[in-house]
């Protein structure tokens, strides 16, 4: 109890359960001196008590004692600004943290009563702050931890491309040249193992690139109608090898023209037709494509695909749309797939606003369905995409182009690749490897495009453009394509907005390259205005 407490005529019962508080509790008269207190409070705020007990003739001056008993440190112009700010939380009721002698951190809050009185409770929050500390650092290390990981993927993600460009590319070659029907079967294969690894490696990217948070939802105005045709288009290959009926069909309700991220949304179906294709041995597999209106005025757009394959228990429908798990061991064995597809679909799905599930018995086949929040489009694009000139256009334009290209990689192989895919097509390769050889080249005649790998000594990539686009040469503006194994999330932007014309991620394919030089060379170029605005 406080220092000469008055006579109060409080009931035991009362004083009793004070004392028991865990939490330190002071009642102050008018005149700021105390007149209850527990015991909790006196061993948390000594000096204040000492204070008054020593006859400190009101709250300020005890306060300000008690400053100067606990910090000796303190001149005095601290101890009298700490007198202020206390005694200001005190007048405002406003709650304050203070460490006691002990070490503890406690919450101190005051409280008005009648006749002027005011209560003061001390709420020890020294493991709430502890936790708290241990939070931050585990937050702190599983940040450090995803960083070291995006690297560590990004680093593999880019060792794996160049190698697998070589593998690739010269594959591509071989497959354009005069091969027995044997000889030809055996460069398909190359290139099906090739697509299979790539196709890993993307979801993986892909997985790390949602986990941590950098997955960009993108929307435009397009049409799900073709872009479903063109997935069945797509996919009617396969299914016919296997004997299995494929089959498209729109709800009336669903609008001709929205805006979504199609290129997601194509990801995601994709993913659930591949999979009713290869797991369904007879029958059909089907996809049909609805919408509800929302409230907001959007739509929720549902794709249902069904297949008449084995099915599935409760229990397995459970871990599908788990990272990395599959149905059962055997579907490795038998199907091989990472068992990512579905927990990427899962993830993409509710980044739009919508969701992923199946349903499924065994012997009765399954539906997978992918949900998206799709807004009412503002235009109607042709055909829902951007209109691409078709391969043979291309290759024709380029043969009577008779460009000039610039290849600039320290990797033999890669220049070889590039130069392979090219030189078919009347178009003069001249090679560099380093950004140093690249502008000396360009000094020394004049190129139509250059092409650009971004990592290599000497001067790499990102130098090289800055140099290009900072010069006073008439070369300055020459149409540059980023050709390099980075593939992460915000690359393509990254280059870009660097001043490049294109960007191209390795394994190269000979129709991608050829599309994009005939594009950075067209009077339209969105990419180069997007790159200067950046």
């Amino acid at each position: 109890m406080a220092p000469d407490k008055p006579n109060l005529d409080l009931d035991p019962v009362f004083m009793e359960a004070v004392e028991c508080l865990p939490d330190g509790l002071t009642i102050f008269d008018r005149d700021g001196l105390p007149i209850l207190s527990n015991q909790a409070s006196a061993r948390r705020f000594p000096h204040l008590y000492q204070a008054f007990i020593d006859g400190a003739p009101s709250y300020t001056d005890a306060l300000r004692r008690s400053i100067e008993l606990s910090r000796p440190d303190f001149t005095a112009e601290q101890v009298e600004e700490w007198t202020i700010t206390i005694g200001r939380y005190a007048e405002s009721g406003e709650t304050y943290e203070q460490a006691t002698h002990d070490g503890r951190i406690v919450q101190v809050t005051y409280r008005p009563m009648s006749d002027g009185r005011k209560v003061a409770i001390s709420v020890d929050v020294t493991e709430l702050r502890q936790r708290e500390k241990e939070l931050k650092r585990a937050k702190r290390a599983a940040e450090a931890a995803n960083i070291s990981k995006s690297a560590f993927l990004a680093n593999m993600s880019h060792e794996i491309r160049t190698p697998l460009n070589g593998i690739m590319g010269m594959a591509q070659v071989l497959e354009g040249v005069g091969l027995s029907a044997e000889h030809r079967e055996y460069v398909s294969t190359i290139l099906e193992a090739g697509r299979n690894l790539m196709a890993l490696l993307n979801d993986v990217l892909d997985l790390s690139k949602i986990e941590a948070g950098k997955f960009d939802i993108v929307p435009a105005d397009a049409s799900l109608h073709h872009l479903l045709q063109r997935q069945l288009k797509l996919w009617r290959p396969r299914a016919e090898e296997k004997g299995l009926e494929l089959s498209l069909a729109f709800d009336s309700e669903l609008p001709a023209y929205l805006s979504f991220d199609a290129v997601r949304v194509q990801q995601c179906i994709s993913n659930l037709v591949s999979n009713a294709i290869k797991f369904t041995a007879k029958g059909c597999v089907d996809i049909f494509a609805g919408a509800r209106k929302q409230d907001d005025g959007g739509y929720l757009v549902e794709v249902r695909v069904t297949d008449t394959g084995p099915g599935m228990d409760a229990e397995t429908l459970e871990r599908l749309f788990k990272p990395f798990t599959q149905a059962d061991e055997t579907i490795q064995r038998a199907h091989g797939g990472s068992g990512l597809g579905l927990s990427i679909t899962r993830h993409l799905a509710e980044l739009m606003g919508g969701g992923a599930g199946a349903t499924s018995e065994p012997g009765r086949g399954s539906t997978f369905r992918v949900s998206f929040h799709a807004a009412l489009a503002s235009s109607q694009p042709q055909a829902g995409i951007a209109v691409r000139p078709e391969a043979g256009d291309i290759r024709e334009s380029l043969k009577q182009s008779n460009l000039r290209v610039l290849v600039v990689d320290d990797h033999p192989i890669n220049r070889q690749v590039v130069s392979l895919f090219l030189r078919p097509f009347n178009i003069r390769v001249v090679e560099a490897v380093n950004g140093v050889e690249a502008l000396a080249a360009l000094e020394k005649e004049a190129f139509d495009v250059v092409l650009l790998d971004m990592h290599m000594p000497v001067m790499d990539g990102p130098t090289t453009i800055q140099h290009i686009r900072a010069s006073e040469r008439p070369w300055k503006d020459v149409p540059v394509v980023a050709l390099t194994a980075d593939a992460m999330s915000g690359d393509r932007e990254r280059y870009l907005g660097m001043g490049m014309n294109g960007y191209l991620s390795k394994p190269l394919a000979e129709r991608d390259l050829l599309s994009e030089i005939a594009r950075v060379r067209s009077a339209d170029r969105p990419d180069a205005t997007l790159a200067k605005a950046s």
